[in-house]
């Protein structure tokens, strides 16, 4: 056998890893938890975010398989994080200071 064979054979993708249900549902029930309930500095989960706890806490997971788990059960991944879930930073307002005057206020339309 040559030496080149062996490696493609070593790298040869076959089936994926299978999870245990277990292991399906602390993704799901962990996704479907507030960050800051775990004291973790962040509001929302990424699944990057995800995937970093879950790999803290030896749930060793790709990526994708992650992703699948989720959409299997339905959930979707948001794509603005600031947007949908409450700002990381308390004193957000505060520090933001008054909106600008440089943008003109709109008197309500009769209706």
């Amino acid at each position: 056998m040559r030496a080149g064979w062996r490696v493609w054979e070593a790298v040869r993708s076959g089936r994926p890893p299978t999870y245990s249900a277990e292991e399906r549902s602390t993704v799901i029930r962990l996704a479907l938890r507030r960050p800051s309930d775990l004291e973790l500095p962040f509001a929302c989960w990424t699944l990057d975010r995800l995937v970093a706890y879950l790999s803290e806490h030896n749930i060793g997971m790709r990526r994708s398989r992650i992703s699948e788990i989720l959409l299997d059960e339905g959930l979707k991944w948001r794509n603005e994080e600031t947007w949908f879930g409450e700002r990381v930073d308390p004193d957000f307002a505060k520090k933001r200071g008054r909106s600008s005057n440089s943008i003109p206020h709109h008197r309500p339309t009769a209706s």
